[in-house]
């Protein structure tokens, strides 16, 4: 299934299938970034520039389930925000749970 989605005078076409497990503003608008970074569009344009802006925010609360922190880790990866991604990564990896050589979450 895809949804025909109009932002900022562009049109995207989205596979919801491939959304994950959390369905919530925050993950749909990490999902949303992501396709428009990998595009290419430029982060100072400025529907990626809000979108960071609001994900930025997101990010920085305590309760983002482990799905939402490994998109907005993507999606601060493909911004160059190395910083963000990185302190993302690290939550990730402390939440992880591993079995011999094997993690998971």
């Amino acid at each position: 299934k895809t949804e025909d989605t109009k932002l900022g005078g562009l049109s995207i076409y989205l596979c919801v299938s491939l959304q994950g497990g959390v369905d919530n503003e925050v993950t749909l608008t990490a999902y949303i970034t992501i396709a428009l970074l990998e595009i290419p569009l430029p982060v100072t344009h400025s529907v990626v520039r809000n979108a960071l802006f609001c994900l930025e925010t997101a990010a920085n609360q305590k309760e983002n389930h482990v799905y939402t922190k490994a998109l907005l880790a993507y999606a601060f990866a493909l911004a160059g925000n190395r910083e963000k991604r990185k302190a993302l990564l690290d939550s990730l990896e402390k939440e992880a749970v591993r079995k011999g050589e094997c993690s998971g979450w």
